[in-house]
């Protein structure tokens, strides 16, 4: 009896064996069966602004979301060429001293031909501060100037306000710099904890802050007011200053304010571009140092491939952008990785239910429930066998992705999937009825997996908007306990809320649903 038991313990480590090299087998033939996609993390568009610089800084200050939104305008315009013709550019603002010898020299000449043509009537050109008059430092930047000033000066003096389109070009340069110096913020600029000495500061005194030609201040001390375009007049306001925060975001090269052009401000100056190479100012009598730029072709706005500025266009809540931050965030993913191209269908499904080892509990969870099922309800029926594998739990889709060699994606890696091209929608920024397979057709299942749609991302990815919502291996808080973080939208959800990127639902792990499947990522290829 005793060699009858020793055999038969023999025999089932033999079988054991077996079965785990036809386990194997079955694992490594499933996995080249799949179609997978490589998501490059690192790709990048040519010459612009790295995404990646431009994402970073905005993540960083979403705290700042208030301050943030000033600036929507800009992140509804698409990056553009512009091609600026040779001019002369001020080396630094206009000094507060030679502005108020302009005052005088205005008064007792009264020249017809310097007003803006909407300068209202009666109007008197004067500096609101008088702190600079009364402290000495009047080799400071010229404050407290109004749109109408600041123009009405640069005309008198033979020149005119930059439009800011050049402000832009010249402050990204060709390199199109995140800031005037360059893609790295510098505090130089901000010596003082007093923003009023911050703004006081005369002209060139940090080189670190200057642009490669040597123009000056143009991301720090004062914002400095620019001409709107003929398609859209109203003055604009661009460049850092003392005062607002976060510097960070003020002084990025691509970001400007719209704003009365009546608006004054102590931290708000100018300076003048000219077209020909300037002549002496009369209330000066010496010509002022400027810098010549040559005629050029620049690419200005922000870079289309950043994700960031277009989610911020969408109008998102400051919550769903708390969100985003941790779901782009770079540091939570430093490697490329392989995504499936469609949902997991029911006939990938079924080979993992049919391998023995999947049975003995193998690529279970370890906090896996006790006497848990991995088969659905569809289990018995075999004529759908490309429609994606739904009434799945979180335990069944687990032990599925490490039986095929790989795993869940985390919600950060779903959504880098989904939006590699800067979008809110796996196919673009704007919601396009019908294109994910959402409550837009009213179906009453889902379609086949590996059915080709609109609904795709740059890299080839479907369905990752609509069909069935997806799991992730990402948990967040629910209540008193914690839930999984369901990403996509599906058959029966409205798409234009539920197909965006940042869209997620909390859903309990034991929970089967006919909307809920998934897919998975390898982190390398067998």
């Amino acid at each position: 009896m005793k060699q009858f038991a020793t055999l038969t313990n023999l025999s089932l480590a033999f079988l054991i064996i077996a079965l785990s090299s036809f386990g194997l087998y079955q694992l490594r033939t499933a996995f080249y069966k799949f179609d997978t996609v490589e998501i490059n993390i690192q790709q990048r568009g040519n010459n612009q602004i790295s995404d990646a610089l431009i994402d970073k800084v905005l993540l960083d200050n979403i705290g700042a979301f208030s301050y943030i939104h000033s600036f929507d305008h800009i992140f509804q315009e698409s990056q553009r060429d512009f091609q600026m013709s040779t001019l002369w550019i001020d080396r630094c603002e206009v000094r507060q001293k030679d502005f108020y010898t302009f005052e005088k020299w205005e008064k007792l000449h009264q020249p017809s031909d310097i007003a803006h043509p909407e300068q209202p009537p009666a109007w008197s050109y004067y500096s609101a501060s008088a702190a600079h008059k009364i402290s000495g430092r009047l080799e400071a930047p010229a404050n407290g100037v109004s749109y109408y000033d600041a123009y009405a000066y640069c005309r008198a003096a033979g020149g005119r306000l930059p439009d800011y389109q050049e402000w832009l070009a010249i402050a990204g340069g060709k390199e199109n710099r995140l800031y005037p110096w360059g893609n790295k913020f510098n505090l130089a600029g901000w010596p003082y904890l007093d923003p009023r000495l911050n703004g006081a500061q005369r002209c060139g005194l940090h080189q670190a802050t200057d642009t490669p030609e040597q123009i000056h201040d143009l991301g720090s001390i004062a914002s400095e007011w620019a001409q709107g375009t003929n398609d859209d007049p109203r003055p604009r306001i661009l460049g850092g200053n003392a005062f607002n925060r976060p510097f960070e975001i003020y002084s990025l090269s691509g970001f400007y304010r719209i704003i009365s052009p009546e608006y004054r401000s102590p931290y708000l100056s100018f300076r003048c571009v000219y077209d020909d190479k300037p002549a002496p100012i009369p209330w000066i009598q010496e010509s002022p140092k400027t810098v010549r730029l040559s005629a050029n072709n620049y690419q200005i706005g922000l870079p289309s491939t950043a994700k960031v500025p277009g989610l911020l266009a969408s109008g998102l809540s400051r919550k769903q952008l708390y969100i985003i931050k941790n779901l782009l965030d770079k540091k939570y993913i430093k490697n490329n990785f392989y995504i499936l191209r469609h949902e997991v269908t029911r006939e990938q499904y079924r080979r993992f239910l049919n391998d023995p080892l999947v049975r003995l509990g193998i690529y279970a969870d370890a906090k896996e429930p006790k006497e848990h099922n991995y088969e659905p309800y569809w289990i018995n029926d075999k004529t759908n066998e490309q429609l994606p594998a739904t009434d799945i739990d979180w335990w069944s889709a687990y032990a599925f992705a490490r039986w095929a060699g790989g795993r869940l994606p985390s919600s950060h890696e779903w959504i880098i999937a989904a939006s590699m091209g800067n979008n809110s929608y796996p196919w673009g920024n704007k919601y396009k009825k019908k294109y994910a397979i959402t409550a837009d057709y009213q179906l009453t299942e889902p379609q086949p997996a590996l059915q080709q749609n609109r609904d795709i991302t740059a890299a080839g990815v479907i369905n990752m908007g609509g069909n069935v919502s997806e799991w992730t291996q990402s948990l967040a808080p629910s209540g008193d306990s914690f839930a999984m973080i369901v990403k996509g939208g599906n058959y029966v959800l409205p798409g234009k809320e539920t197909a965006r990127i940042d869209f997620r639902n909390l859903v309990p792990a034991s929970l089967r649903s006919p909307y809920i499947g998934f897919r998975i990522v390898f982190d390398d290829v067998l």
